[in-house]
């Protein structure tokens, strides 16, 4: 019997089962790890793609409070925003409000995103910046204490409407597609330019009483009509801060400087033909020296600049001539400045006043007159200021002292700071004409044919000169002989009558003095003088809020706890 054999079953294959199982399995939980690590990559990538936007967010946001310290948005015209035509109000949600950047590209010079693009640019170089974008927007606090997004839908401005010297920074910045968006509270602090207790800071002022009262003062009566001038002084403190809180006069010659044939020390005050001089003329005797050789340092003169490039006031040169008499009118508006951006909230600054002539002479260019026509209608700027160059406030010649505001501008009056900087003086490695400062007076400012200035007055150097020049000042003749030799019989009449057609009017006073004394003619003179400077008051009234409104800007920053991360999961 044949024996058949049958097949054996063994375990043999399980192994292969279970190597292939586990091969499964360990594939899965692979493939499941590379997803997690793909995704924890792809975090990654996009948490520092978000950390790149807000870092370039946040520096923005911190180069605009930077900025915002010298160059203010204080009004509509200085936001930054504006254009060569008259600038208005804009919300600061508008487009044209905004100040944008890419950084792969270069911001044209002379714009708001210039003054920060530049740092900018340098900071970011990485790759990973090439294309990214950023914008700021500026909105007034007044609307809301914490930043809420309606402030960009709300009507809300681009500009510190509420004057508190705080505005809401909103930066935000785009890089590889993923925008971060930041908020903060900036603040400013912000100080007068000018010592506003000075009516008059200069290193010489005259007033000229006309030339007919002067030949008489200089000529027929010895100087003893110095009286007239006390009478209405020259510089006339702000009634709300009496002297010497305002009002104050200084000059800045030395001690032993001769100003006009005069000791400086005695006050350099006195008219044209050499007026004796007194301090009397100054309310309260308010007169000091002041030790500085001008009124404020370089770099608050150079804020002051900024601010009138800023709301398009800023002119480069203005026609000018060396003689007074033949002055062209100054040039106010130059080619980026539209009248309608100059008012009593924006400054006005004239770089240099005449462009001919030879360099670095008296009379050659940056050293003359043009003038600014006051008499009507009146004009308010928070401030005229002359670089280099001489500057006349011409009045309409009529004597009556003008009322009026500043929002309303009387004819005759100059509302806001008048400053003459006298650069014409400075070497011209230090950008002016090489003509010096020495006690020999310069006349940057007159305040002519009646015109006024309420604010205030500077002019800086040992050498600048302020002249006064009120309407002229008349003698009617027959009525002084009339009162002083009266028609009350033949031998009085007759000699009236003689004393009347002597000649002019010096002939007439001598013969007076000659016939009744020096007291009587002088006593009769005031009596007819004294009301006509009387009408046409102060030449300068000093107005504290107009000073101290002329301000420039320090330090500025994020005011802390107010930084907020509009977009943290963005």
């Amino acid at each position: 019997m044949q024996l058949i054999k049958q097949p054996r079953y063994d375990d043999r294959g399980s192994a292969l089962f279970t190597a292939l199982m586990s091969t499964l399995v360990m594939l899965a939980l692979g493939l499941a790890l590379l997803a997690v690590v793909d995704t924890q990559a792809q975090q990654s990538t996009t948490e520092r793609t978000r950390d790149r936007g807000f870092n370039l967010a946040e520096s923005v946001l911190t180069s605009e409070a930077f900025v915002l310290g010298r160059n203010w948005p204080a009004s509509a015209v200085t936001s930054g925003t504006g254009t060569t035509s008259v600038p208005v109000e804009r919300n600061c949600s508008d487009a044209a409000a905004g100040v944008s950047g890419n950084l792969s590209t270069a911001a044209a010079a002379g714009t708001p995103a210039a003054l920060i693009h530049g740092t900018l640019r340098a900071s970011f170089t990485d790759a990973a910046f090439a294309g990214a974008t950023w914008q700021v927007n500026v909105c007034d606090n007044a609307a809301s204490a914490v930043w809420d997004d309606a402030l960009l839908t709300n009507g809300t401005k681009n500009w510190d409407k509420n004057g508190d010297n705080k505005v809401w920074v909103r930066a935000q910045a785009t890089v590889d597609g993923r925008t971060r968006a930041l908020a903060g509270l900036v603040q400013v602090r912000s100080t007068a330019a000018l010592p506003s207790k000075y009516g008059l800071a200069t290193g010489n002022v005259t007033d000229d009483l006309g030339s007919t009262v002067n030949n008489l003062s200089t000529n027929a009566l010895g100087g003893v009509l110095s009286g007239l001038l006390g009478t209405t002084p020259t510089v006339a403190p702000d009634p709300t801060a009496p002297a010497p809180a305002s009002g104050v006069t200084g000059l800045r010659c030395g001690v032993t400087d001769i100003q006009d044939g005069a000791l400086c020390i005695t006050g350099t005050i006195a008219s044209v033909s050499a007026l004796p001089v007194v301090s009397s003329l100054l309310t309260g005797n308010a007169i000091t020296q002041i030790p500085t050789v001008q009124s404020t340092d370089d770099e608050t003169i150079a804020q002051l600049r900024a601010q009138a490039v800023a709301s398009h006031t800023y002119v480069a040169t203005s026609p000018g001539s060396a003689s007074y008499a033949s002055a062209p009118a100054c040039n106010l508006t130059g080619s980026t400045a539209p009248a309608g951006t100059r008012s009593r909230n924006t400054i006005v600054f004239i770089e240099q006043v005449g462009t001919t002539g030879t360099s670095g002479t008296a009379g050659g260019p940056g050293d003359q007159y043009c003038f600014v026509n006051v008499g009507s209608p009146g004009l308010a700027y928070k401030a005229l200021i002359v670089g280099s160059g001489r500057v006349i406030l011409r009045g309409n010649n009529t004597p009556t002292a003008p009322a009026g505001t500043a929002t309303t501008p009387s004819n005759n009056m100059f509302y806001g700071v008048v400053y003459a900087l006298n650069r014409q003086r400075l070497t011209t490695a230090q950008g002016g004409r090489g003509l010096g400062d020495a006690a020999n007076s310069r006349e940057v400012l007159v305040i002519d044919q009646g015109a006024h200035v309420k604010g205030a007055v500077h002019a800086d150097g040992k050498s600048a000169k302020v002249t006064i020049v009120p309407p002229p000042l008349t003698v009617n003749t027959n009525a002084l002989v009339d009162s002083l030799i009266p028609c009350t019989g033949l031998v009085s009449c007759l000699l009236n009558t003689t004393v009347k057609v002597v000649g002019g009017v010096l002939d007439i006073v001598n013969r007076l003095i000659s016939e009744v004394g020096l007291g009587p003619v002088v006593n009769g003179l005031l009596n007819q003088l004294n009301p006509q400077r009387a009408s046409y008051g102060s030449a300068i009234t000093s107005d504290v809020a107009t000073a101290n409104a002329l301000t420039v800007y320090s330090a500025s920053g994020v005011i802390p706890g107010t930084f907020k991360d509009l977009n943290p999961t963005g």
